[in-house]
């Protein structure tokens, strides 16, 4: 492989590594909106509720009072959290390879970037969608998961465009 495709190699890897860690957490940590209220502060997350009053902090899953968009962006925003490492994974795999396998390894590589990249786009749609909601109702702002989330999709995108300058 010649050494600006291994340099490519190496940035989609890392691009696409930042991503996976971005996802997961916009995925996990439950501030993807945010209202204080008092001395207390609220937080909605994809999976839990946390409210915060003086200090204390308790946080309950949503169950199955969950609406369709808030389910949907789950479903999206999860597997992204699948997509992305694998995608980085099998980037890598191309520097270890055999040559016969370096180009099937590569399609593979930026298929999984490509839907890595669609279903953070459609996901991180739902999920700023969902906010706004939240907003319009409670006054709340936007939180720092779906920040991260938003980077994520854009960094995702990137990482998509230089994987298919792999050749």
């Amino acid at each position: 492989m010649a050494l600006q495709s291994s340099k490519t190699v190496y940035i989609a890897c890392g691009i696409l590594i930042v991503v996976s860690v971005l996802y997961i957490t916009a995925n996990a940590v439950p501030i993807w909106a945010t209202r204080s209220v008092g001395s207390g502060t609220a937080t909605v997350g994809l999976w839990k509720l946390c409210v915060k009053i003086e200090g204390t902090s308790e946080c309950v899953g949503d169950g199955s009072k969950v609406d369709d968009k808030t389910m949907a962006t789950r479903a999206f925003i999860t597997i992204c959290c699948i997509l992305a490492p694998l995608s980085a994974i099998s980037i890598l795999s191309i520097i270890l390879v055999n040559e016969n396998l370096k180009k099937r390894m590569s399609l593979l590589a930026k298929v999984l970037a490509i839907a890595s990249a669609i279903s953070g786009i459609i996901g991180v749609g739902l999920g700023i969608s969902m906010v706004v909601d939240i907003i319009k109702i409670s006054n709340a702002t936007m939180g720092v998961s779906c920040i991260l989330a938003i980077v994520a999709v854009a960094l995702n995108l990137v990482g998509a465009v230089i994987t298919f300058l792999i050749k």
